[in-house]
This record gives structure tokens, sequence and C-alpha cells, in this order.
């Protein structure tokens, strides 16, 4: 009993059989690329949040910041005889009141 296989069968049984094995190994790539898309989706909501928290912080700090250095005009032109004090006394309490606002927005989130 002798088989023959020419090579030209022998060829299209390797081709068949290799892309068997690349079909096999592209399902296994594809869902590990979909775990990694959920992963990437949750980091992605989380950077959301953080960058708007930021965002909100850096209004408020750059409007106490403001408050503050209105402050220390008012109280420089007080001191210099441009202002009365009772309005210096007034802004000094208002940049106070914010730092106040900000600090107990920390203390509740």
């Amino acid at each position: 009993m002798n088989v023959t296989i020419d090579i030209k069968t022998l060829l299209i049984a390797f081709v068949l059989i290799a892309l068997i094995i690349m079909i096999v190994y592209t399902i296994m790539m594809i869902r590990k690329l979909l775990i990694t898309l959920e992963h990437t989706n949750s980091i992605l909501e989380d950077v959301e949040v953080v960058s708007s928290i930021a965002s909100e912080r850096s209004k408020d700090v750059d409007s106490i910041i403001s408050n503050v250095s209105c402050s220390v005009s008012d109280l420089s032109d007080a001191l210099k005889g441009n202002q009365g004090t009772v309005s210096a006394i007034a802004s000094i309490v208002k940049s106070a009141a914010s730092i106040k606002g900000m600090m107990s927005k920390d203390k509740n989130d």
C-alpha cells in the first residue's frame, strides 16, 4: 500500500492549519482587547470626575485669591489714607468668609 502526497496538497494542508491557528489567536486577542477597553472606559470616567473637581476647586481658589488681593489692596489704600477704615475691615471680613467657605466645602466633600 503506497500513499502518494504531492507537494501542492501538503502546502494547502499547512496553509489551512496555519489559517485555523491564526483565527483562534485572533479571537483570543479580540477577547482580551474588549476587556482592556472596559477598563479604559472606567479609567476615562474617573479622569473626567477628577478633572471636573480640579476645575471647580481652581475656580473657587481663583475667587478667593481675587478677594484676598482686593482686601490687601484696600488695606494698603487705607494705610495710605485713601480709604476708610470701615471699608478695609469689611474687605478683610469678606476674604476671611471666602476662605472659611472653601474650608467648609472641603469638609462636606
